[in-house]
């Protein structure tokens, strides 16, 4: 696996070579603008003649970002391609919501670009382990399982790309994330290679001033490596049944303005911006039990407000999905015997943070919800679409549904994104749009 080593690339960045703007100019010039008359271009013009022109960014950026003011660090951007880091890294890199991402999908794994495997952890049963999830895995795909069903078997660990663009703030936030109790040290490493390249050319931007690493001026994200979430436990623990917990999508809470039907079939139908902003005055909370696999998806939904059970927790509770199409094959036992040796090998061991590599996507974790009126039209739209991922689907239907009982004048818009746009936007209609 030696071909496989992770690359963090720093390959672009907001500057303008034709105009003298380097990394740090945005934010920096962006500053002086707040406090000046000439525009943020004319101050640029200006300072980059000057003698003591990196002196006075490392000034401004003291007396700005450094006395918390956050936004100034929105102006410069970073564009991150890495290769063979972990699904562990990604799911932690699209949790915060000021960050974009395009990831390769899990079903473009192969055994051939294997698996990360910690310094610490060589032992044979733990290689044997993923080993044996991927043998799994790609026989089931070659038995005709689907390639969307079989990865629910691949570890946290398994290698994959993606391209993360993200400003000097949400960078910051990581960083100050990656740093807590509970972190795999892959996760650490792949965020430790971020801000070092991103330090080395904006190094006054990017440097830890105290206050710019304050945690309660960043917007909170889901924090699945977290040693504990009480109040996912006391939510989940209260919509437990005797005992069980609950299987299916709960709607803990809603609130927010009402709308005439007509103003909702006016902000739809005329595409009415005025209404659409509205909608977002509506609030639905929903609990959902849901694979790793999964959680990956809502997760890169962004406008989605979440926080999740953490996954040393899940661990502990060992459930885990099995897809309709494995239940079906020869496969189930199989797949079920390694489920839970993986499972119970990262509950065995686990006072070792970096054991949780080899939990499956198929773990179950408690995702914690927030959608607001135009979510429930746009975001259910592409999750009801028969096109989507069938979990998710699933998961999007029956919050549609609560939303319907408690909203009908918003729920009759949570439907597929086709009924809404007027057309089909996917490559291949199922039809369902047209009827």
């Amino acid at each position: 696996m030696s071909d496989f080593q992770k690359k963090v690339e720093l390959v672009a960045w907001l500057q303008n070579h034709d105009r003298n703007w380097d990394v740090e100019d945005p934010a920096s010039c962006g500053a002086r603008g707040c406090f000046d008359e000439s525009c943020s271009s004319d101050i640029h013009r200006a300072e980059i003649g000057r003698e003591d022109y990196e002196a006075r960014k490392e000034k401004i950026f003291a007396e700005t970002s450094g006395r918390g003011h956050g936004a100034v660090l929105d102006q410069s951007e970073f564009l991150f391609s890495i290769d063979n880091l972990s699904r562990a890294s990604t799911l932690f890199l699209c949790g915060p919501q000021y960050a974009d991402h395009l990831q390769q999908s899990l079903r473009r794994a192969t055994a051939e670009r294997g698996f990360h495997v910690p310094k610490n952890l060589e032992g044979t049963v733990w290689k044997d382990l993923m080993k044996q999830q991927f043998k799994l895995y790609d026989e089931m795909q070659g038995s005709g399982v689907p390639a969307e069903d079989a990865r629910y078997i691949l570890p946290l660990y398994t290698r994959t790309a993606i391209q993360t663009k993200i400003d000097a703030r949400e960078l910051m936030h990581l960083h100050s994330m990656s740093q807590r109790k509970g972190v795999p040290s892959e996760v650490r490493d792949t965020v430790e290679q971020m801000v070092q390249q991103a330090t080395e050319i904006a190094p006054r931007l990017m440097k830890n001033r105290g206050t710019n690493y304050e945690v309660l001026a960043w917007m909170p994200s889901s924090q699945l490596f977290a040693e504990r979430n009480r109040t996912i436990n006391h939510l989940m623990n209260h919509y437990s049944v005797k005992g069980n917990l609950p299987s299916e999508v709960v709607l803990v809470d809603h609130s927010g303005i009402f709308m005439e039907p007509a103003s909702v079939d006016r902000a739809v139908g005329e595409r009415d911006e005025a209404e659409l902003a509205n909608l977002k005055h509506y609030h639905f909370t929903f609990l959902a039990p849901m694979s790793l696999a999964c959680f990956h998806q809502a997760t890169r939904q962004r406008t989605w407000d979440q926080s999740v059970q953490t996954i040393s927790q899940a661990v502990k509770r060992g459930l885990y999905v099995t897809p309709r199409s494995i239940e079906k094959s020869r496969f189930l036992d199989s797949y079920r015997e390694l489920n839970e040796a993986s499972i119970e090998y990262a509950r065995k061991y686990s006072d070792d943070l970096d054991v949780i590599g080899i939990v499956p996507h198929s773990l179950v974790v408690y995702d914690l919800i927030h959608v607001n009126g135009w979510n429930a039209i746009h975001s259910i739209g592409k999750r009801t679409c028969t096109e989507a991922q069938w979990e998710i689907r699933n998961i999007a239907r029956q919050m549609a549904h609560h939303i319907n009982e408690v909203s009908p004048e918003v729920g009759k818009y949570a439907v597929p994104q086709g009924k809404i746009y007027g057309k089909c936007p996917e490559r291949k209609s199922c039809g369902l749009c047209d009827k």
